[in-house]
């Protein structure tokens, strides 16, 4: 059974993972949730995984500039 991951992968096509809600987390808790978010979901290293929160906007530039960083090519 494939998973939505190894889709992505098998495409050869860059992609990012958004970890989204990050304000809800204390600075103590963000690497150890991302580094749990990379272990379920079996990232490799080369997949950039995004802390994100929509409604402060930390990790929005960081995520633009992925994207147009992809889009340039």
């Amino acid at each position: 059974q494939m998973c939505i991951r190894d889709s992505f992968l098998q495409s050869g096509k860059p992609f990012v993972v958004v970890a989204n809600k990050l304000d809800k987390l204390k600075k103590s808790e963000i690497a150890p949730n991302l580094a749990r978010i990379r272990e379920v979901l079996q990232l490799p290293d080369f997949v950039r995984l995004i802390p994100f929160s929509a409604e402060k906007g930390d990790g929005r530039d960081d995520l633009l500039s992925t994207i147009l960083q992809a889009a340039e090519g």
